[in-house]
């Protein structure tokens, strides 16, 4: 993954954390909880997705150094 769509990746990801927690603060009542929940576990949850698929590529270019 290039450096660039790495960095923008993390930070769309950070950027609807954010917003959960600013919509939380916002907004009252139960509109203002689901906004939370929904934003944060999506960007939380793509964090974790990026973190796996850098965790599969270092692992694919390892096996590649070792075919060479």
């Amino acid at each position: 993954m290039a450096p660039r769509t790495r960095i923008w990746a993390y930070g769309a990801c950070g950027v609807l954390v954010v917003a959960g927690a600013i919509c939380s603060a916002l907004i009252d009542g139960l509109t203002g909880d689901v906004l939370l929940i929904g934003l944060e576990m999506l960007g939380l949850g793509g964090i974790l997705l990026l973190v796996f698929l850098e965790i599969g590529l270092s692992e694919d270019r390892d096996r590649e150094r070792g075919r060479r």
